[in-house]
C-alpha cells in the first residue's frame, strides 16, 4: 500500500515549514541581543566617528537585559539604538516578558554625549504580562491584569529628554527620559482556567513612557 506521504511529499513539506517557523520565531527572539552586540562591533570599525555603548541600570533592576549604542554623525548630532529582551516568569504565574527595539536621533544641545540632549524616537516589539497588578494604576488600562495574561504587539514613536555627567575620558552617566504614544494589538488570557482555540486581537492608541533610565555609558574614540 502505497502511503500519503510518497503521493504527496510536497504537503509534508508544508506541514515541517509550519512547525520550523515557530522555531525560528523563539530562535530569533534569543540571538536579539547577539544581533545588537555585532552591529556595534560593525559600528566600532569607523574609527573616525565616536561610539558609545549603554545600558539601563533601572531596567536590570526590574530584571530586563538591555542594551544601546549610539554612534555620533556631527558635532550634536547622534543616532542609536536600544534593545530590551525579558523572559522571565515572576514566581508561579507573574508575567512581564517583552522585547523591543528603540531607534533614536538626539540632539545635543552643548556637543555630542555632553550635557543636555532632546531627542525623536521609534519603537516597537511584543509583550505578555499579566498576573499581577501594576502600582499606582491598577488595573485601569489593562482590566483584569490580575487574572489575565495580555498578549499583543505594539508600535509607536515618541519625544525624549536627558543629560549625561561627565565621569572620566571614557565614562559618561545619563538621565533619560520619554514618553509617546503607541498602537497596541493585543488579547486577554485567563492566568488560570482554560484556554481558547483562538483569539480576536483588540486595537489601541495608548500614551505610553517609552523611556525611563540612569544608564552608564562607556565612550570609544573619546576625544574628551
Amino acid at each position: 500500500m502505497v502511503s500519503e506521504c510518497a503521493i504527496f511529499p510536497s504537503r509534508v513539506r508544508v506541514f515541517d515549514k509550519i512547525g520550523n517557523n515557530s522555531r525560528l520565531n523563539r530562535y530569533m527572539k534569543k540571538k536579539l541581543f547577539a544581533t545588537m552586540l555585532l552591529t556595534g562591533f560593525c559600528w566600532l570599525g569607523a574609527s573616525a566617528q565616536q561610539v558609545a555603548v549603554k545600558t539601563n541600570m533601572l531596567y536590570w533592576a526590574a530584571t530586563t537585559p538591555n542594551i544601546g549604542i549610539d554612534i555620533a554623525v556631527g558635532k550634536h548630532s547622534t543616532i542609536g539604538m536600544t534593545a530590551n529582551y525579558n523572559p522571565w516568569t515572576l514566581g508561579t504565574d507573574n508575567k512581564i516578558q517583552h522585547w523591543f527595539l528603540r531607534p533614536e536621533y538626539r540632539y545635543w544641545v552643548t556637543e555630542k554625549y555632553t550635557r543636555l540632549y532632546f531627542g525623536v524616537h521609534a519603537i516597537g516589539g511584543e509583550f505578555e504580562i499579566g498576573g499581577f497588578k501594576l502600582p499606582f494604576i491598577g488595573d485601569r488600562i489593562l482590566t483584569g491584569l490580575p487574572t489575565h495574561y495580555y498578549k499583543g504587539s505594539f508600535v509607536g514613536a515618541g519625544i525624549s529628554i536627558g543629560y549625561q555627567f561627565y565621569v572620566s575620558p571614557h565614562w559618561n552617566i545619563e538621565l533619560s527620559a520619554g514618553a509617546g504614544l503607541a498602537r497596541l494589538s493585543y488579547h486577554a488570557e485567563p492566568v488560570n482556567g482554560p484556554k481558547a482555540a483562538s483569539y480576536t486581537n483588540r486595537k489601541r492608541i495608548l500614551p505610553i513612557p517609552t523611556e525611563i533610565g540612569v544608564s552608564f555609558v562607556y565612550l570609544f574614540n573619546s576625544k574628551k
